[in-house]
């Protein structure tokens, strides 16, 4: 669907391919690309997105858990005085990941996350344990004239329905259902109706068959 929204913008999409080498003029400018395919795109900019991965070396030797991230206990504690939030933390959340650490890469939980850890840090540092980080990720996109919205979280192992709207009206929500549990909804340009199963989710959540009743009801 996203696809198709820039394809009728006149984007060019190459998909299952990569970037093999970059050429550029006499001048160090980029010209074109060879792809991985065999083809080649001329180019007069390059944006080159090669991802991230979480940093850190220099807490190598610290003590602290590092697996793909700083692990954390369900308070966002790494170790006796030390707590981590945003992108690198990893931690166990009690309603996604199935009990294993998880990390969200969205600015709105480094936010949340942050002043979290902050009074995790402040009850580990009188003695006492902070409370379980549990929120619900959620994040947005406007594309053109349509709004994508997700709240939760989604995996491909999921079960989805569309509950409401229609694909191909690009207005639709769809659920996803793990461990025949609600995990989170997707809508585009329906803000009224992601913000109804974000609370659903804010509260707990609820079983995968409720949540396609409620939806049907």
């Amino acid at each position: 669907v996203v696809g198709d929204l820039h394809r009728e913008r006149g984007v060019d999409l190459r998909l299952g391919t990569g970037v093999e080498a970059l050429h550029g003029d006499a001048g160090g400018r980029a010209s074109w690309a060879r792809l991985t395919d065999g083809t080649t795109v001329e180019a007069d900019v390059v944006l080159v997105g090669i991802g991230v991965t979480p940093n850190t070396a220099w807490l190598e030797g610290s003590g602290l858990d590092l697996g793909d991230g700083v692990v954390c206990d369900e308070t966002c504690l790494a170790g006796p005085g030390v707590v981590a939030a945003g992108d690198v933390a990893r931690w166990p959340h009690p309603q996604f990941g199935g009990g294993d650490p998880i990390r969200i890469e969205q600015c709105d939980n480094a936010q949340v996350q942050g002043a979290h850890a902050a009074r995790t840090l402040l009850a580990d540092l009188a003695g006492g344990r902070g409370q379980p980080f549990a929120p619900v990720p959620w994040f947005w996109s406007d594309q053109y004239d349509r709004k994508i919205q997700v709240v939760g979280r989604t995996s491909a192992d999921c079960d989805v329905e569309v509950v409401a709207g229609s694909i191909e009206a690009r207005k639709f929500v769809a659920l996803y259902g793990c461990g025949g549990r609600l995990v989170a909804a997707l809508g585009m340009n329906m803000p009224a109706q992601v913000v109804r199963w974000r609370q659903v989710l804010v509260d707990g959540g609820v079983p995968w068959a409720d949540a396609l009743a409620v939806a049907a009801a």
